[in-house]
């Protein structure tokens, strides 16, 4: 409390004290060095910003999932089914934490419970609340969606059509770094942070604040209605060009390709957006589609945009929730620039030219397009693809475009004019180790692999650990299956040394090293996996199969049992009990265990072992 009171007393002192010029000529926040202190720091000074922010879409944007920040809390917790897996989802509160059940029902049994604590909702509310649960650090997205506008439940966006993923999606930094503040991510894994900050907060877009407030403190004070204050950027007071980049970091959704050397974390107010990343979308003739984070885009296609000097600050307070502004603050905004309406309209500019649509993207979600227009009701089928453009870069490389179509295909849409393009790019553009390791990957040309391996130079500096990990990791598989076992192993176990917090890349490993009869070194890898999260079925299954290969029957039913606990589906830690019951010849167990495995597919070939007990 006595440093809270010298604070704010500092605060107070300096504030009525003579402006003074500042010497410096760059932003002191875009040092690496510098670091970030949290949205409670700025509260100090700011307070009535502070208060007004925080119940911003922004600054709702992820919290503890408790009945003050969740929607739910109120709503009727609907309990939503995915046909297609036959499971279903319920969440409910126990006190104060939300929880959210899966479970499926045969008549009135239940053949399968699974309860998790969620411990993150994600989503301002304004349109949607998902769900996050953590263990160890490790951040998953959950199979249920609240979305607030139409007051419904349902599957997350990407889960549906057989999607459901339920428990496994990872949440990236990619995700993370737009959808909350400045996240502590572990560089060696794709989904672990430490402790992870509660909304997108002031330093994501004025820059960490660590040299601002030591300067505050030390009695540096700037006229800032006369002079710039270097230690902290204020995004009103960057050329337009850089306040758009500040907006669209995150306001600009889609294949987003970065820079060599550079993090989702990298990018600082103030600096070029391309620097740091190329953002691409899609374009078609004759399309008018648009997805959720798609502000920057359809403002861009803006006549209002493309004649006169504006950016989102234009019209938007980023201070102020949209919802308590009404429809007359932004009246006002047009206004300043259109004095008459031509449909003699005065009232609520935004319904006509700026009209509340679906995106593509997210069901059940309504969106307010930022496309600035007479708008019409006709919808027009789109075009021929035209290909990916890079919003946020009018001149991008041919490097990024390759990388581009590669990502396209294998996140989004696999459609072979992706690879072609790629292909394309790629032979314009210097020699990429990790693009060619994942062309002739997606490609499923192994040779190609291969013989690309042998004959490339590699200077692994020149790429992150994490592209190099995700090549290896690739290589060892290909190497693999092409009967190059040296080489495989050489390459798995590289991609476990760089991201040693990858748990995907322990488990192929174990799994090359358990193919090749290497059983204890499998096991540690399995081990090691379990470790750092022990929610994964795969770690489980290898592991009751490994205990039951060294004779450690209890062991090894237990774990395969966890495996299907944590999936009720898991046909693979099924076969591998069906490979215990056979070995202690108890018939019965692998009848049931076979019935088991056809009832989850029925043209396994357990159908054929079944007719020849």
């Amino acid at each position: 409390m006595r440093n809270i009171f010298f604070l704010i007393a500092t605060c107070l002192l300096f504030s009525c004290q003579k402006g003074e010029v500042s010497d410096y000529t760059e932003y002191l926040n875009h040092n690496d060095t510098v670091k970030y202190v949290g949205k409670e720091q700025c509260r100090m000074c700011h307070a009535e910003i502070y208060d007004s922010y925080v119940q911003t879409g922004m600054g709702k944007s992820l919290h503890y999932a408790t009945k003050t920040y969740s929607a739910l809390n109120g709503s009727d917790m609907l309990i939503i089914h995915d046909s297609i897996k036959n499971l279903s989802y319920q969440p409910f509160f126990k006190n104060d934490s939300l929880y959210l059940k899966e479970f499926r029902l045969k008549g009135k049994d239940t053949t399968h419970l699974l309860i998790k604590k969620v411990n993150y909702k994600i989503g301002s509310g304004h349109h949607t609340n998902s769900h996050l649960f953590e263990i160890n650090g490790y951040i998953h997205q959950m199979p249920y969606t609240y979305y607030t506008q139409d007051k419904i439940s349902d599957l997350p966006p990407g889960f549906e059509a057989g999607q459901n993923s339920r428990f496994s999606r990872e949440i990236a930094l990619e995700c993370m770094s737009c959808h909350n503040g400045h996240t502590n991510h572990e560089s060696a894994s794709s989904n672990k942070y430490k402790p992870i900050p509660q909304g997108i907060d002031c330093e994501s877009c004025h820059g960490p604040g660590e040299v601002h407030v030591k300067r505050k403190l030390a009695g540096e004070i700037i006229d800032t209605s006369k002079y710039i204050d270097y230690s902290i950027v204020n995004p009103g007071k960057l050329p337009l060009n850089l306040q758009f980049d500040v907006c669209q970091r995150c306001h600009l959704q889609g294949t987003s390709i970065l820079a060599e050397g550079k993090s989702f974390n990298s990018f600082k107010p103030g600096m070029h957006l391309k620097d740091i990343m190329d953002t691409y979308l899609p374009k078609y003739e004759n399309d008018h589609s648009f997805i959720m984070a798609s502000h920057v885009d359809r403002l861009k296609q803006s006549a209002c945009f493309q004649n006169a000097e504006m950016t989102c600050i234009s019209c938007h307070n980023p201070h102020k929730s949209v919802t308590t502004l009404g429809a007359n603050y932004f009246d006002n905004k047009c206004m300043q620039c259109h004095d008459v309406c031509e449909d003699k309209q005065t009232q609520n500019c935004t319904s006509c030219h700026m009209p509340k649509s679906s995106s593509t993207d997210i069901m059940h979600v309504s969106i307010t397009d930022h496309k600035i227009g007479v708008h019409t009701n006709s919808k027009s089928q789109k075009g021929k693809f035209l290909g990916l453009v890079a919003i946020n870069n009018s001149n991008p490389t041919n490097l990024s475009k390759a990388k581009a179509y590669l990502k396209r295909y294998e996140s989004f849409e696999a459609q072979s004019i992706y690879l072609d393009s790629a292909s394309y790019f790629l032979k314009k553009s210097e020699n990429n180790f990790t693009s060619y390791i994942q062309y002739f990957y997606l490609k499923n040309d192994g040779k190609g692999l291969i013989n690309f391996v042998m004959s490339y130079q590699l200077d692994p500096i020149k790429y992150s650990n994490s592209d190099l990990a995700l090549a290896y990791s690739r290589m060892g598989e290909v190497f693999g299956k092409n009967n190059l076992p040296n080489e495989a192993a050489k390459y798995h176990k590289k991609a476990v040394e760089l991201m040693s917090l990858v748990i995907d890349y322990k488990i192929q490993y174990g799994s090359f090293l358990f193919n090749n009869n290497q059983i204890n070194a499998a096991q540690k890898q399995f081990l090691d996996a379990l470790k750092l999260n022990p929610t994964i079925k795969e770690i489980h299954a290898n592991l009751g199969l490994i205990a039951i290969i060294k004779g450690d029957y209890k062991n090894g039913e237990s774990s395969l049992k966890q495996a299907i606990a944590l999936d009720p589906d898991y046909v693979l830690a099924y076969e591998n009990l069906v490979f215990l019951s056979q070995k202690t010849n108890n018939s019965k167990a692998t009848k049931l265990y076979l019935h088991k495995i056809l009832e989850i597919d029925p043209e396994h070939k357990a159908k054929q072992i079944l007719k020849n007990l």
